[in-house]
């Protein structure tokens, strides 16, 4: 076949961000070696970004090529307003009509039309602009598929942020392209938290012609069901996280040694601090009061002072992303008695995917209120305790399908004496806790692979309708 186009590779100061790309290249490397790649980062030309990804992905995959985000052009607007709308759409329908469309309050007629033209002629015009460049034609014109990479940016209205024009049609449009040109696509692994109206318009038309949209959760699945978006191709994937196979192991001994942790004798803890209204690009950025983010940080410095008087065990206090870094060493390490720091680290620097991959493999237990780090963890056979809060969304109920739904603890629902009870468990039992992984990844790759082989068959593969009976309602 033409080579396989993937949209997109994401951020790259987030350790499960980095590592969904070289997952899905390290399956696709397994189920077939000689198929050409090219991926799309979600960075526009002159980020840094992109200049790492070209080096970096092609050690997870040597047939793979990076191409910058060609939508750059929408992709840098203000959050919101119709005037920042590209200007054949804003010619075609006016600035009040548009921005009553992202509001959800236009006329039903208006709302039909406008969908239309987001499904038709607006792909047309954008694939006309990028088009005058020869890559970015080429990675179209010269693809088989265009496959949709794990994530969740295909959300409309999440937590009440309706950014039509500088996000979500962002995320969307090589989906539109490829409807609008006859490439096959599919959408893999995605969780959906909120889809509304007029935005459903769209989705239904496209989601419904894609070869496949696979959840990687099963609330997800039911949600979209809910909504009447669901594909009829539809099921469980698993994030491409979880095939995610970079190590480090050099650093990581280097790194244990440095602060005399002792392999299986440490455990990781990893938070998430919902950042205020100006955090840049934090999708729950002032939903959750001080108080909340106040109280949930109390509760893990309450468990780490419990754990260490407990057991003796250290605390490895480590990031997911590049952001929470400040705010572990504020909130939770320096509040800490001086008599527990001593069995603690705070890391102060961001580390690599592949570090972080050989400090979790060799940890006792990651608690992380990231699903990334429980995914990367879980690969590699360590015990998890997901700790996120409600606004995080649907992603969490990933544990619960993997059958390790008493490992998911919502923070602001539970104590410190439950997080540490739990802990507890695992740690006294933890052979036990081990082969309860051993038994969930074999079934993963399975499924993985059978979306790469749909790929390659052009997504016109058996409908998996036994697939639906996943879902657990």
């Amino acid at each position: 076949m033409k080579h396989l186009l993937v949209a997109y590779s994401w951020s790259i100061n987030n350790i499960g961000d980095i590592g969904i790309t070289p997952g899905l290249l390290s399956l696709i490397k397994k189920a077939e070696p000689n198929l050409d790649i090219v991926v799309i980062a979600s960075q526009p030309v002159g980020d840094r970004a992109v200049e790492f990804l070209k080096k970096y992905l092609p050690k997870y995959n040597e047939r793979c090529r990076v191409i910058a985000n060609p939508f750059v052009d929408i992709k840098r607007l203000p959050e919101s307003g119709a005037s920042q709308t590209p200007d054949k759409l804003r010619q075609r329908w006016g600035e009040a009509k548009l921005e009553a469309f992202q509001k959800g309050c236009a006329t039903c007629q208006d709302a039909q039309q406008i969908s239309e033209d987001l499904l038709t002629l607006f792909p047309t015009d954008i694939y006309r602009k990028i088009g005058q460049n020869p890559e970015y034609r080429e990675a179209f014109e010269n693809a088989g598929f265009l496959l949709y990479n794990s994530g969740t940016t295909l959300n409309y209205g999440r937590l009440g942020v309706k950014n039509l024009w500088g996000y979500t049609l962002v995320w969307a449009l090589p989906l539109l392209i490829a409807r609008n040109i006859n490439l096959p696509y599919g959408i893999n692994s995605q969780s959906v938290d909120a889809v509304e109206w007029p935005l459903e318009l769209v989705y239904k038309k496209l989601f419904k012609d894609a070869r496949f949209f696979y959840c990687r959760d099963s609330d997800s699945l039911n949600y979209l069901e809910q909504k009447d978006l669901l594909n009829a191709n539809s099921g469980f994937r698993p994030d491409s996280t979880f095939f995610f196979r970079g190590l480090d192991e050099p650093w990581a001994e280097v790194f244990l040694k440095q602060h005399s942790l002792k392999e299986k004798e440490y455990i990781c803890l990893i938070i998430r601090y919902a950042g205020d209204k100006s955090t840049y690009h934090d999708p729950i950025g002032g939903t959750i009061s001080p108080e909340r983010k106040k109280n949930q940080m109390q509760k893990l410095r309450a468990f780490i002072e419990k754990w260490v008087a407990k057991t003796g065990v250290k605390v490895l206090i480590c990031p997911e992303t590049r952001g929470s870094i400040p705010h572990a060493l504020e909130q939770v390490y320096s509040p800490l008695p001086d008599k527990i720091k001593k069995d603690c680290i705070c890391m102060e620097e961001f580390w690599t995917s592949e570090q972080a991959y050989s400090v979790f493999k060799r940890a006792r237990i990651v608690i992380s209120m990231e699903m990334h780090s429980i995914i990367m963890s879980l690969n590699v056979g360590t015990p998890v305790i997901h700790n996120p809060f409600a606004e995080a969304g649907r992603k969490k109920w990933m544990l619960r399908d993997l059958g390790l739904a008493n490992w998911l603890l919502d923070i602001d629902e539970t104590g410190a004496e439950e997080l540490l009870d739990t802990a507890l468990k695992i740690h006294d039992n933890f052979s036990a806790a081990e082969k309860r992984i051993q038994k969930v990844l074999p079934l993963l790759e399975t499924r993985a692979l059978a979306t790469i082989a749909e790929v390659k068959a052009g997504g016109r593969g058996k409908q998996v309708i036994a697939e639906i009976q996943f879902r657990r309602k």
